[in-house]
């Protein structure tokens, strides 16, 4: 085997074997995206905001489900809204405070508060057990009765520009009928029993906002 063998559906993180290229590419195509992850930051999330198509049908168009197992940043940026959803807890909001907050996570924040509202994205976290999956799931023909209906990465990349970009990941890319078929019915069973939607949280959002830009 020759040193510069490459195979095409290994994606790595080496150049030109980037993961976002890949997400970025098949977003812009798809009609449904579905996303099961161990960690969701809002800087995976600014790499690929420009990159949702027009005329989105169904709606959502992407459905995140993650692991409650998550970073504290993460949890500032989304599941502190649902710990907030009845009374802001001081311990909270103390912590939100203590935080250096940039200008740009602001405006992230608010992108994605957008993509919420417009029931663009929603997301659930998974509590069963810890969620370790990596799964990014693109349905460009869902409807497809012969051929493939999309295509699928699964891998160790998490929906962190970290991981999206430049950690020492290894993903796999599939695309048969039946992986597809199978992963898809294998996410939404996972959606079924995830918990916490963010898509009636809009007020939360911009709780947390107010928080931010006031600190």
């Amino acid at each position: 085997m020759g040193e510069n063998f490459i195979v095409p559906n290994i994606i790595d993180n080496t150049p030109q074997r980037e993961l976002i290229r890949v997400i970025k590419d098949q977003l812009k195509k798809s009609k449904e995206a579905k996303f099961a992850i161990g960690y969701f930051f809002l800087s995976g999330f600014s790499l690929v905001k420009n990159d949702f198509p027009g005329g989105l049908s169904p709606l959502p168009f992407l459905k995140i489900v993650m692991g409650n197992e998550t970073t504290y940043p993460t949890k500032e940026e989304l599941v502190a809204g649902y710990n907030l959803r009845e009374l802001f807890k001081q311990r909270m909001i103390e912590d939100l405070q203590r935080q250096k907050i940039t200008e740009e996570q602001i405006n992230q924040l608010k992108a994605l508060r957008d993509f919420v509202a417009k029931d663009i994205i929603d997301v659930k976290l998974f509590d069963k057990s810890r969620l370790h999956a990596k799964l990014y799931l693109f349905l460009t023909k869902p409807e497809e009765k012969y051929g493939s209906p999309g295509l699928a990465v699964v891998g160790s990349s998490n929906f962190t520009a970290e991981g999206l970009t430049q950690n020492k990941e290894l993903n796999v890319l599939l695309t048969s009928r039946e992986e597809v078929f199978s992963l898809n019915q294998w996410f939404d069973e996972l959606w079924d029993e995830a918990v916490i939607t963010l898509r009636k949280m809009i007020n939360i959002f911009n709780a947390l906002l107010t928080i931010l830009t006031t600190s």
